[in-house]
């Protein structure tokens, strides 16, 4: 084991510290265990670059903060979008069985990298044009394990395992500003074998999130369990980037303290996502910003870069997806659409259920909203009053799905809104509408049965 104390002197700035970092983490390469130990204290560095073999482990009370300066930032490939800055804090490329363990923390330093509110009539903050973002950039890499540390005040994304083989993240605790610019938990992008779990994640924007962008390769064998998650965006989602497809991912027994969207598949740029099960999953979807939705799955056919829509031969497909064993006490829908000439099909709901202490009107609610994320291509289902709205599927089953109304509520809502749905079956005898003098099921050109 190698400690980095014995490279550090006391007066070092920042580069000077990283620099010491760095030659204890070169030199750990060569070593027969490959630790790199870190102390106690606080620590202000620049870009640490990994190297295979070598585990960073964090000593209880270590902190790798991050230097505000991004001159002294070697900068490194860009991604797809400006949360995909050049700027790392830590930076692994092209490395096996790499890791960073202990119980100290890697704090991002997030708000010297933003400046005022993107809104003046909401809290959300606005970050620079330039940051650091994600914090832990990790690009074709093999057998990856982080495990047990926290992390604080991520400037933007904060874990990015990117075309990586075999990762493993366990029992980190990700705490970042509620309102702070895309402050993402846990991207997984163009990766294989991923297992999550025992986490706990506090953030903006979505806390756990797979991905499969232009860029990448397709997103594949991905298990998440275990987790208890907050987020003022989705708490566990697929998307909204999926040209090279997602396939064969397992959310299970899971708790959301709070969300805007409890479960979320969002396909905007084409690819397939398919084989997806969501099981055991509990929480809440009743956030102060509002359009809540305990589910949301959605095509649409959307330019991340022009904002434009594109053709619908360009549309994703989305199949053969099951959620069961389900509760979220909310104020908002599920919601299942496609935008015409988008293929949804093969999707099972069973055993859910949504508790509405209070209910949002989505026809008042949704127009002054906005999001890119609220089924902007269904112009009816998107403000369609019902606990389930679903447009455009075929093979749909909602088997044991019920909603639990407050008393006398304002808004008048039925069971199901359904609008072009071929080969459905329900089999939901507590999915009823909020008042008993409200048509239970509101069905329009749709196969039910």
């Amino acid at each position: 084991m190698i400690s980095v104390k014995d490279y550090i002197n006391a007066a070092d700035n920042p580069a000077a510290l990283t620099q010491a970092f760095q030659q204890a983490i070169d030199t750990a390469a060569q070593s027969d265990d490959g630790i790199v130990s870190v102390p106690p204290g606080e620590y202000l560095v620049c870009m640490l670059r990994m190297r295979s073999r070598v585990t960073l482990h964090l000593c209880p009370g270590a902190v790798l903060k991050a230097c505000p300066d991004l001159e002294l930032y070697p900068q490194q490939p860009r991604g797809h979008n400006k949360d995909r800055q050049p700027y790392h804090l830590i930076y692994a490329e092209d490395c096996d069985d790499i890791g960073i363990s202990g119980q100290g923390t890697i704090h991002g330093n997030g708000p010297a990298f933003w400046s005022g509110l993107v809104y003046p009539d909401m809290p959300w903050i606005k970050a620079n044009a330039q940051r650091i973002s994600p914090l832990l950039e990790i690009r074709n890499c093999r057998n990856v394990v982080l495990k047990d540390f926290t992390i604080r005040d991520s400037p933007g994304w904060t874990i990015h395992p990117y075309n990586c083989d075999h990762v493993r993240i366990e029992g980190v605790t990700i705490l970042n500003d509620m309102f702070g610019p895309n402050t993402d938990g846990i991207d997984v992008n163009g990766c294989r074998y991923v297992f999550i779990s025992n986490c706990r994640i506090h953030g903006c924007d979505d806390n756990i999130i797979i991905k499969a962008t232009s860029d990448a390769r397709a997103s594949e064998y991905i298990m998440v369990t275990n987790c208890v998650l907050e987020s003022n965006c989705a708490a566990i989602g697929l998307g909204a980037e999926t040209a090279s497809g997602i396939r064969h991912v397992t959310v299970s027994n899971c708790t959301v303290i709070n969300s805007i969207r409890m479960l979320q598949i969002i396909l905007w740029d084409g690819g397939v996502v398919e084989h997806i099960a969501f099981t055991n999953i509990t929480g809440r979807a009743m956030t102060p910003i509002g359009t809540d939705r305990a589910i949301h799955f959605d095509i649409q056919n959307y330019d991340q870069t022009t904002k434009r829509e594109l053709p619908p031969g360009q549309c994703g497909i989305l199949r053969h997806v099951m959620v069961s064993n389900v509760s979220c006490e909310t104020r908002g829908r599920i919601l299942l659409t496609a935008r015409d000439g988008a293929r949804m099909e093969h999707i099972t709901l069973r055993d859910v259920q949504l508790v509405y202490p209070e209910v949002e009107d989505p026809a008042v609610a949704i127009p002054k909203s906005r999001s890119s994320q609220l089924s902007n291509f269904n112009p009816e289902a998107r403000v369609a009053r019902a606990a389930v709205v679903v447009d455009n599927i075929s093979n749909l089953v909602l088997e044991n799905v019920a909603s639990v109304w407050p008393e006398n509520p304002a808004v008048v809502m039925h069971g199901l809104w359904a609008r072009k749905i071929r080969n459905g079956r329900v089999n939901s005898p507590l999915l009823t509408p909020s008042r008993p003098d409200v048509e239970r099921f509101y069905l329009t050109d749709s196969e039910i049965l």
